[in-house]
């Protein structure tokens, strides 16, 4: 009798682990492609929602830009801001004025002129001004020591009055200086800041200036 030839087909148990292999395979690529879309989903979604907060932001902005746009259209005022180094104090008058300013180290720290139209000098000598402001670098007494005659001879006179909330000097009558016709002393810390209204014609506006200055004592 001849020997049957062994068969050379594979066995069970390799097809069994071919056949897990092939299952882990299958699940493996299932899992990749799931958790691919997955992150590609969170990707695009995260992307969107950056694009959506820049959109907002961006729209935000531009309506808070347009809203300030339209309130500085809407005032009649303008404003002048000092340097921090000066007290930043704040002076608004109208829009359509012209003004001028010289800021300086010490003596006169600021001097702002504001007038309508232009502010003027004719033959080398300024015109009256509507208002002028100045920071000095003195105190208030030393200031106030030079309208001392005049106060006691009755050719000025000074009553007592606030701006911005901090106390204050308000002087009319007849000054030395033959231009101005008000002044306003404020004390603010070892200095002042004074308010002059030379041209009386502008005495409405110049109260105004003086109801809406601000000065950070």
């Amino acid at each position: 009798m001849g020997m049957g030839g062994g068969g050379g087909g594979t066995s069970p148990i390799m097809l069994i682990l071919l056949g897990i292999l092939g299952f882990g395979a299958v699940v493996f690529a299932v899992l990749t492609v799931t958790f691919y879309q997955k992150a590609n989903t969170a990707t695009t979604t995260l992307n969107n929602q950056v694009d959506h907060a820049v959109a907002q932001a961006k729209t935000d902005q531009k309506t808070a830009d347009d809203e300030a746009a339209v309130k500085a259209n809407e005032s009649p005022f303008r404003s002048y801001v000092a340097p921090v180094a000066d007290g930043s104090f704040q002076i608004n008058f109208p829009k359509n004025w012209s003004g001028w300013v010289d800021q300086e180290n010490n003596g006169t720290q600021v001097s702002l002129a504001v007038n309508p139209d232009f502010v003027r000098k004719s033959n080398n000598a300024d015109e009256l001004m509507a208002a002028r402001v100045q920071l000095i670098e003195r105190p208030s007494t030393q200031f106030m020591q030079q309208f001392a005659g005049n106060l006691q001879r009755g050719t000025l006179k000074k009553a007592d009055t606030t701006v911005s909330g901090q106390p204050a000097s308000d002087l009319t009558g007849q000054f030395t200086d033959s231009k101005t016709s008000r002044m306003v002393v404020v004390p603010v810390r070892d200095k002042v800041l004074v308010f002059i209204n030379e041209n009386s014609k502008y005495a409405g506006e110049f109260s105004t200036i003086l109801a809406q200055a601000k000065i950070i004592p």
